[in-house]
């Protein structure tokens, strides 16, 4: 519209200045064709700009062509860098998520792993159990075959499948005593052992400590020895009776694989096993022969296997020993004891000592444990102090326990903590000590 205006304004003074020429100069036909293309022109002009005017549609069409295709280019430009990003995002997705599977993958393949190796395990020792069971059936059926064809009153020994390694085991369990050892406590003629108890009386009551009662000795003669065995060879079969002791309370069967195991600590164990089963301690006991060198066993829950497996047998083998030392020198110390004596201490307190002895005037006390013993090392210290002994007088006797724990142990509390392996050796110092 400006442009218009102008136009109309330039061409009014166009205008206005050739009439004002003329009439100073007067007509001249050059001027009037001059004037006249003048007046055509702006007229051509002025109708084009007018049917422009007269069509605004058309402008705003063009106009917004304009716009759409600067508005689509950019619109494209845009989709193509989002795209762009959107495949780069895939591929950092994907090597993400191919990572995860991998780690996933290789934690589910060693979980299977593991799992097949338990089973693996399981089904080894079934197999060994179903293969000992075929065995036995068999020494079964070659029995009944020679107990058919066998004379009236004809004996058969029973066998037991036992790997030859067991032959090579000196017998130490059933071995008879020597001759030129002396009778380790003195006896009526009737065998009833006499042993003197009044000097230990004595020194309890002086410590305000009262003896209510002196559990009868079990003489079992096939149980002393088997003690004796299990505890002079402990380090041995320490295995072999870990596994009894955890599964004597279920009564469940165990397998132990002693294929890398020297020589001794097979036949040792082989030995205390086929003896416990022997007495009908282990209901089960079968041992297969290498290469597999498996034994498999199943202890009993009778009350009496219980009570020596859980550790009777620790105490007898500690009694035992110190009688036996003892032996040697009765004719030049003074000796009595007593065992799993029931007492009642100064505070009115019951309890159980599993063995008290005295050598000459001085008195002794060892207690014997096979585990636990952190909830009843600290009482066994008090009472040791009430009795008025020395950390040389009261003793506990473990069985799995280190050298530094040992230690340690004898120097927090008012006794000494000794190993099964160290129970002769105690002994023996003692006794010397007094002779």
């Amino acid at each position: 519209m400006d442009l218009v205006l102008v136009l109309l304004i330039g061409a009014a003074v166009g205008f206005s200045v050739g009439i004002y020429v003329a009439r100073q100069y007067g007509a001249s036909p050059k001027l009037e064709i001059w004037k006249r293309e003048i007046i055509r022109d702006i007229s051509s002009q002025l109708s084009q700009r007018s049917q422009e005017l007269n069509n605004p549609d058309k402008a705003l069409i063009k106009l917004s062509e304009g716009l759409v295709d600067k508005i689509s280019q950019k619109l494209q430009e845009k989709l193509q860098a989002v795209q762009a990003t959107l495949e780069e995002f895939k591929f950092r997705l994907a090597d993400s998520q191919q990572s995860l599977l991998q780690d996933w993958g290789r934690d589910f393949l060693q979980a299977i792993s593991v799992k097949l190796a338990e089973h693996g395990q399981q089904l080894n020792n079934q197999l060994a159990i179903l293969e000992n069971l075929v065995e036995e059936a068999k020494d079964i059926y070659r029995q009944l075959r020679v107990t058919i064809q066998s004379s009236h009153g004809s004996e058969i020994c029973p066998t037991a499948n036992q790997d030859s390694q067991n032959e090579q085991v000196t017998q130490v369990i059933g071995k008879a005593p020597d001759p030129e050892t002396p009778d380790e406590v003195l006896r009526d003629k009737d065998g009833t052992a006499t042993v003197d108890i009044s000097k230990i009386e004595s020194f309890l009551n002086s410590k305000n400590i009262k003896i209510k009662s002196i559990a009868a000795e079990e003489k079992e003669e096939k149980l002393d020895q088997i003690a004796a065995f299990m505890g002079s060879r402990y380090s041995f079969i320490k295995r072999f009776y870990g596994m009894v002791k955890s599964n004597m309370k279920s009564g469940s069967s165990f397998s132990l694989n002693l294929r890398d195991e020297p020589q001794q600590v097979v036949s040792s164990t082989c030995q205390v096993a086929k003896e416990l089963h022997d007495i009908a301690f282990l209901e089960e006991y079968r041992y297969s022969k290498a290469p597999r060198c498996l034994l498999v066993a199943r202890p009993s829950r009778s009350p009496q296997a219980l009570n020596f497996l859980a550790g009777n047998w620790l105490e007898r083998y500690v009694r035992g020993t110190l009688i036996r030392l003892v032996a040697a020198h009765t004719k030049k110390i003074s000796f009595s004891y007593v065992a799993n004596a029931q007492v009642t201490l100064s505070n009115r307190a019951d309890f159980e000592m599993d063995l008290f002895f005295h050598i000459n005037d001085k008195f002794y006390w060892v207690e014997s444990r096979t585990g636990g013993y952190q909830d009843k090392i600290q009482k066994y210290s008090r009472i040791a102090d009430e009795l008025g002994l020395q950390g040389s007088q009261a003793f506990i006797v473990l069985t799995d326990v280190s050298q530094d724990t040992k230690s340690s142990l004898s120097s927090l509390y008012h006794l000494s903590v000794i190993g099964v392996d160290e129970v002769e050796s105690t002994f023996d110092g003692i006794l010397k000590s007094h002779l």
